[in-house]
């Protein structure tokens, strides 16, 4: 426990240091500065919503605007009261934190039972993860420690998939909860959230021609948790590269190799995507589902352990 505990505030430290020095010195969109990165949405809607305004009706966001200010909220309002505690900091600060105590809780859920699946963090989704300062890792946290399950909330479109895979009734209680709060709080946020989203550029995976269909295959192992997974995320509107982080819980302790293949193939799947721009989305189902598909099919294991 001890170890574990060490490592991965070790893990949280090295991702926060890393996020902040990015977020300062690097550029994006033009900008000079990253503020928060993608976290810069709900960091300002937080701030927003303390201030008695409607995030979601923000006049500076929007198409036209430099970024960070360049899309409206896409984000739920329970997104934002994660982000509350978070508001008094400035942007930069901000998205360390969130982004290392994210990376920081991912690792204390992923090496509960050993170190076999380390190669998560090798993978292309993590690292665009941080980089975007998104909120993916923190999903996958909370699919390997229960207490966090309402926190797929923050993100629905892929923390739902990962909800329904692993349901707890006391999670259930706090989803309830939490949704009551924030209908509270803004009552209209619902109807002004899908209004937004709408606008938003995203792809399903079991719709990529011509290779989305053969995610219909995970199917035949429809009793597995993993299969189930996987079907699901299939389903559900995403972006490229870091709403693909999931996945990698097809496969429980013990089986190294194939979380190594699937870190491996990730990569590729970017380099594909640079060589073949007009395919990018047909790279990432490449590169990130049909491995994860494959490790089902030929694994004889239910539970994707090796033998």
């Amino acid at each position: 426990m001890n170890q574990r505990l060490i490592i991965s505030a070790a893990v949280g430290v090295f991702i926060a240091l890393f996020t902040y020095a990015r977020l300062v010195y690097g550029t994006c969109a033009g900008s000079p500065t990253c503020e928060a990165g993608d976290f810069t949405w709900s960091h300002r809607g937080a701030q927003q919503l303390l201030a008695g305004q409607n995030p979601y009706h923000d006049p500076t966001l929007g198409p036209g605007n430099p970024f960070p200010r360049n899309d409206p909220l896409f984000y739920p309002l329970p997104s934002l009261l994660v982000a509350m505690p978070l508001s008094p900091f400035p942007r930069e600060v901000a998205g360390a934190l969130f982004m290392g105590v994210s990376c920081g809780l991912l690792a204390y859920g992923l090496f509960r039972e050993g170190f076999s699946r380390a190669a998560l963090f090798l993978s292309a989704p993590f690292w665009f993860s941080v980089v975007a300062v998104q909120w993916s890792p923190l999903i996958v946290a909370s699919a390997l420690i229960p207490a966090l399950l309402p926190l797929t909330m923050v993100k629905p479109n892929i923390g739902l998939p990962v909800f329904l895979t692993y349901p707890t009734w006391r999670a259930a209680v706090a989803s309830v909860a939490i949704l009551l709060i924030s209908l509270l709080v803004l009552p209209t946020w619902p109807l002004d959230w899908l209004n937004n989203a709408g606008g938003h550029t995203v792809f399903q995976p079991l719709r990529v021609f011509p290779v989305g269909w053969l995610l219909l295959l995970a199917a035949l192992r429809w009793r597995t948790p993993e299969a189930r997974l996987l079907l699901l995320l299939a389903l559900v509107p995403q972006r490229p590269i870091y709403d693909q982080l999931p996945i990698w819980l097809i496969c429980q302790p013990g089986n190294s190799r194939a979380v190594l293949i699937l870190s491996a193939l990730s990569w590729l799947a970017i380099f594909g995507w640079l060589l073949v721009p007009a395919l990018n989305v047909a790279w990432i189902v490449v590169g990130t589902y049909l491995p994860a598909l494959a490790i089902l099919l030929l694994n004889p294991a239910s539970n994707c352990e090796e033998r």
